[in-house]
Formats: C-alpha cells, sequence, structure tokens
C-alpha cells in the first residue's frame, strides 16, 4: 500500500537503530490492534454463547457462563501472545 511505502521511504532516512525501534514499535502497535479485534470478536462469541436474551439483569448462569467464557479466552490469548512473542524474539525462548 502506498502508506507502507511512505513508511519504507522514511525509515530509510533514520538511522539502523532508530529504523528498528520504529518497526518494533509499528509491530507491537499491529499486535495490539489484532488483540482488540480478538477481543471484539471473543465478546461477541461469549455473549452470543451465554445470553440468550438481554432484560434488565444477567442471570446467575449466565454470569457464569460469561465468566468462564472470557476466563478460556484469556488463558487462549495469553498462550498465542506468547507463542507470537517466541517467534519474534527466538533467542528469548528457553
Amino acid at each position: 500500500s502506498t502508506w507502507s511505502g511512505m513508511q519504507a521511504a522514511n525509515l530509510d532516512k533514520l538511522d539502523k537503530q532508530s529504523a528498528k525501534e520504529v518497526q518494533s514499535f509499528i509491530e507491537q502497535q499491529h499486535q495490539i490492534q489484532q488483540i482488540q479485534a480478538i477481543v471484539g470478536k471473543i465478546t461477541d462469541i461469549c455473549w452470543d454463547k451465554c445470553v440468550s436474551k438481554p432484560g434488565k439483569e444477567l442471570s446467575d448462569a449466565e454470569k457464569n457462563c460469561l465468566a468462564n467464557c472470557s476466563e478460556r479466552f484469556l488463558d487462549t490469548s495469553m498462550f498465542v501472545v506468547n507463542r507470537i512473542q517466541q517467534k519474534t524474539n527466538p533467542k528469548k525462548e528457553k
């Protein structure tokens, strides 16, 4: 895309360390956007799975279902994030 081309052209004007830092920041922001998209998706999934018909309050069963669904999602998300970090920084892997 044009933006990527502009980014690459501007990165060429920076010294190598600064360019590396900017590139790392861009990659981190991209990962944050991906995680936010996943959070939105899982919110939709858990809501659809757990809430049959919205009312003034959630039932105890709905609350428990949402909590369990969210916890499973967070555990999975942390696993995925850790794997991404291991792949982008293989020297830190044990």
